[in-house]
This record gives structure tokens, sequence and C-alpha cells, in this order.
């Protein structure tokens, strides 16, 4: 099958942006042509990521998937007017000049976030008489709303309806549509009744598994011994509002007498300066930030962290999200703590690789760090062992690579 994928985002760019480049791979390995019409990498950072040039159109070759990328004009900031031009400039472009990228294709692949992907997807798949696979990374207008680039008022509700259509006019488009949240499937079934509720199939996110492998064998790769005396409590990822950081900062002080904790915070983002602020006016010594590093030092850095945060702020948009961050340290083979609630909370309790506390309670996030902390070796392995085995059976690559292609498949007849 002659597959094309449409996405803002792909490689080299690091998180959720990274997807794409997982499902590409995952269906060349499958035996599918692939062919990828995307951006120019600016994400998280919203700046060019140095090596590119931004021009009209250029094409490469990634291993058996041909790429086409086209400019945008890179912004990941709090403005609405950078965000929202980033996200038009993207939809403007794939539609005007992707050339051949997209054409003569069985089927398309949408990496639905964000919304304005609408326009090159309906331009490129005819109106859905080429069969669209629309993979629903976030909620919108939900995700916009949230992140508070529109203001209440008449502005914002006139967005907020038009945004909300164009939703049920993709969804409506679209021959199958793929939820990473189990939630979501009755939240867009809700909205728009008039989507076929057998259209709609559960497909989360699987992780890029040539990098995110078992900590216990980076750790013997590259002769890495774990501080005995001293617990290394590691996030590593987007620091941006939706994180919720500050219950983080709160939770470290009320740890500060516990020399052999230490936390350590990798990435970068829009909160990072604020929660370094914090952190320096609350002359806390036992948390570190070390910025942004290049996605293939991750997994080393991970290797060297006995316990892993995922981090999500109370919020009743984010309960039907599952950050990325989860199948990568489920992959990991890592001790799991996490403040989060809704769907992403149940995949991690399922798992059993670790415990959730709520949003916003700092005073339970520092008894569940020093809970996971004062647990043995063996403990703690157990816990990492048991979620490395239930992204294997539920959430590889494999496994989410064959649902696309089966629906994508049945498309075909």
């Amino acid at each position: 099958m002659r597959i094309g994928m449409l996405s803002q985002w792909y490689d080299p760019e690091t998180g959720p942006a990274a997807l794409p480049g997982v499902y590409a791979r995952e269906f060349t390995r499958l035996g599918h042509d692939v062919s990828v019409l995307t951006g120019f990498p600016n994400y998280p950072e919203g700046r060019l990521y140095p090596g590119y040039r931004m021009r009209a159109r250029t094409r490469e070759s990634l291993g058996n998937v041909q790429l086409t990328r086209v400019p945008l004009y890179p912004n990941h900031s709090r403005s609405a007017v950078g965000r929202a031009v980033n996200y038009s400039s993207f939809s403007l472009t794939s539609s005007l000049f992707a050339g051949d990228a997209l054409r003569d294709i069985d089927a398309m692949w949408v990496y639905n976030s964000p919304v304005t992907v609408a326009l090159p997807m309906l331009i490129h798949s005819r109106l859905g008489r080429i069969p669209v696979f629309l993979h629903v990374q976030d909620l919108w207008p939900d995700s916009l709303v949230d992140s508070g680039m529109f203001r209440d008022g008449r502005v914002g509700d006139v967005i907020t309806r038009l945004i909300s259509y164009i939703v049920r006019l993709m969804e409506r488009r679209a021959a199958v549509i793929g939820v990473i949240s189990k939630g979501v499937r009755d939240l867009i079934l809700e909205r728009n009744p008039r989507v076929d509720p057998s259209r709609i199939v559960y497909v989360p996110n699987p992780t890029n598994e040539d990098l995110f492998r078992p900590s216990r064998l980076i750790r013997v790769e590259e002769g890495i011994e774990l501080d005995k005396d001293k617990m290394n409590v590691m996030y590593a990822g987007a620091i941006g509002d939706v994180q919720g950081f500050d219950t983080l900062i709160e939770a470290a002080s009320m740890l500060s007498s516990r020399a052999d904790i230490k936390f350590t915070i990798v990435g970068d983002g829009i909160k990072k300066r604020e929660l370094e602020a914090k952190a320096r006016k609350l002359g806390l010594d036992n948390i570190e930030f070390l910025g942004r590093v290049p996605q293939s030092q991750v997994p080393t850095l991970m290797a060297k962290a006995h316990i892993h945060l995922v981090s999500l702020a109370a919020n009743d948009f984010l309960r039907f999200t599952t950050p990325s961050k989860i199948p990568s340290l489920l992959a990991s083979e890592v001790p799991i703590i996490a403040q989060i609630e809704g769907d992403g909370a149940r995949m991690i309790e399922a798992s059993g690789a670790g415990k959730v506390v709520a949003p916003g309670d700092a005073a339970a996030l520092a008894d569940t760090v020093q809970q996971i902390s004062d647990l043995s070796e063996l403990e703690r392995n157990m816990l990492a062992a048991s979620g490395r085995e239930y992204y294997e059976q539920n959430l590889s690559a494999k496994s989410a690579g064959l649902k696309i292609i089966e629906a994508m498949e049945v498309t075909q007849n």
C-alpha cells in the first residue's frame, strides 16, 4: 500500500513531535511505501534547527521514507499571534507547495494537531475520496482555550465555534478516526453524533523504540552504576504551563531535609526560567535544571536516575490526554511517579510501573517520592519490569502500526 503522511511535525523534532517518524518507520517495516509531507523542524523551542535553511520545498530520503518539507513560521511561544502564524503558515504551504508529495497514494495518515492540518488534509485527500486515518492527538478547540491563546469574549467565542466546525468536518471526512486515549472516543461521539462509532479505533501512541530501550541494558552497555546513597528523581521533557511544575518545586522544598534525594530536570520550555528563579528564591540545592540536551543523549541520562516523573496540571481537558512521555518511560523499564489524572493515570496504574498522585498536591507528591525512594532496589526493579511488560503487550510500535494498517486496508475494499 502507498501511504501518504501529513504532519506539521517530524524528525529530528522531539517529544510528541517525534511520533510521526516512529509511525513512518513502522509502516515501512511492515512493507509499505511511505511519503511524508511536513514542515521544517522548530519544536519545542520555536527556532529553526541548526543545519536547516528555510526553502519553498525540499526533498530528502530518510531510510525508506520519502520526505518533503515545506516552509513555516517557527514559533512555540505563549504569543497567540505567533502560534497562530506558525500553525496557519504550515497549513497554507503544505496545501500550495506540496508538489507531488501526496499524489498517487492509496491512503493518508494525518497527525491531527494542530487543527489547521484540516486544509491540506481536505485538499490532498480530495475531500476524503482518498481514505484518511485521522489520528487525534489533541482535543480542539479545548487545547487552544486551555492554553489561554484566546481570551473569553465575542472574538474568542467565534474562533472556538469555527474550530469546532472544522473538527467536525475533519471527523466526517475521515474514513477512520484514531484516538490515543479511551475517553476521547466518548467525547467525539458526544460532540459529533454523525460519526459512526465503528469508525473510531483506539491506537495509543508508542515511543521511539530505537532510542528508548530498557535502562538496565543501557547501564550495562555504558558502565553506569546508580548511586546507592542518593536517589536521583528525574523529569525529562517539555517544561511548560501544562506540566504543573510549581507542585514539583514545592515537593522538592518539602524534601530539602532528605539529603539522599535529589531532583534532576532535563529539558526546556516557556516555564523553565520561572521555575529556576523560584527554586533559587527558596534556596533549594536538591534540584538541578540541566536544560535541553540532544534527544540521542536522553536515554543515557535517564539510565542515571532511580525514579522518573510524569507531570500534568489539574485540568478537565488534560484528563483526556496521555502524554507521550508515558510510553517512553514504560519502554525504558523504569519506576514511575506521576502527578496526573484521567486516561494517563489509568494507564500508569494498569501498567503497575509506579504510583499516581493528584495534580497540585505537593504533599502527596513528596510523600510518594519518599515511599518509592525507600523501597529496596529489587522492589523498584519489579515496578520497572511490570511497566516494560505492559508496553510490549499494549503499546509497541508494531502493535500500533498493525492496528492502523488493518484499519486502512479495510478502507481499500
